[in-house]
């Protein structure tokens, strides 16, 4: 999330009712994600004024940010000993 904001991108890590919680989304885990998986899950809101361009900057950037996160995460290190 603070690598998508310092790139200009607001984003959020849960619902906006839910602004604060520290709880993964209740929707999510509804949906059947597990509780780690919600937790790691990033919101995108979209509004009249977004436009193709804006997510297309935002393809550029986003999956080079989640493979320098996934470099560094216990649980992605976890899975190549496997």
């Amino acid at each position: 999330m603070i690598n998508l904001d310092l790139q200009g991108i607001a984003v959020s890590t849960g619902s906006a009712c839910a602004a604060g919680a520290t709880e993964p989304s209740h929707i999510l885990t509804a949906m059947g994600l597990p509780a780690a998986q919600a937790r790691g899950s990033v919101r995108f809101s979209f509004g009249k004024d977004n436009t193709a361009a804006d997510v297309d900057a935002v393809m550029k950037i986003l999956p080079g940010l989640v493979g320098r996160l996934r470099v560094l995460s216990p649980t992605e290190s976890a899975k190549d000993s496997l």
